[in-house]
């Protein structure tokens, strides 16, 4: 347990990343850090320093590559563990989103996994083929 304290505050930095990989905090995802970090935590109260990273997290400037790395040498379960709550975290807006998804699969690439240790945690979409099917769609006017 104390190796999550002594790592609470990168923990909270990739949370919220997720939360705000799409550009904006919506529906349940503070909520949803929230809860996650108090399980984390043993259900004890969050510390004040998470309380106030959570109110004043900088989304414009967060490097994910550099927090990442602070679990680039944990074990593969650690890492699945980790992917797996930043899931949680997309989860909770009820909507599909790319830049979700892809801000998932930077953190996986950048914890060194591989894509099989993760791919049931992403979204099974590809974005090419959209991207042709959208501009067929366009010029079929």
């Amino acid at each position: 347990m104390s190796a999550i304290k002594d790592r609470i505050m990168v923990i909270t930095d990739l949370l919220l990343g997720a939360a705000y990989a799409d550009d904006k905090l919506a529906g349940q995802e503070e909520a949803v850090v929230r809860k996650l970090l108090t399980e984390l935590l043993s259900g004890e109260a969050l510390p004040d320093e998470v309380d106030a990273r959570i109110k004043t997290f900088p989304a414009g400037t967060f490097d994910l590559e550099a927090t990442a790395a602070d679990f680039a040498k944990d074990p593969p379960i650690k890492k699945r563990k980790l992917l797996e709550l930043v899931s949680a975290v997309n989860d909770a807006d009820d909507e599909l989103d790319l830049g979700e998804d892809e801000y998932l699969v930077k953190l996986a690439k950048g914890l060194g996994m591989k894509p099989d240790e993760y791919a049931d945690l992403t979204l099974d979409v590809h974005v090419e083929d959209l991207k042709v099917a959208l501009k067929d769609l366009r010029s079929a006017k």
